[in-house]
């Protein structure tokens, strides 16, 4: 069976790289907030000690940002062997 070219590339191609443009994004995207919201959490910390558990929660959301990425990933991957 023929895989249809679009843009030059075959559907596994496209989809490779799609994966590969979703991880690598997400996970830039992830470190850039995560290292702006970790500054400024930690300097709201050293003034309130008393927020160290509320900062966590704020440390741990960019990182959603990595995991949809890799899942978006897994999904493309998963279509190549169709």
């Amino acid at each position: 069976m023929a895989e249809e070219l679009i843009g030059g590339l075959s559907g596994s191609a496209g989809a490779a790289l799609g994966a590969g443009i979703a991880m690598g994004a997400s996970a830039l995207a992830a470190g850039w907030s995560q290292g702006s919201v970790g500054s400024a959490a930690m300097g709201a910390v050293a003034e309130r000690p008393e927020l160290e558990k509320n900062v966590l929660v704020y440390l741990v959301l960019p990182e959603i940002l990595a995991i949809l990425g890799f899942v978006i990933a897994f999904f493309l991957i998963g279509t190549i062997g169709e």
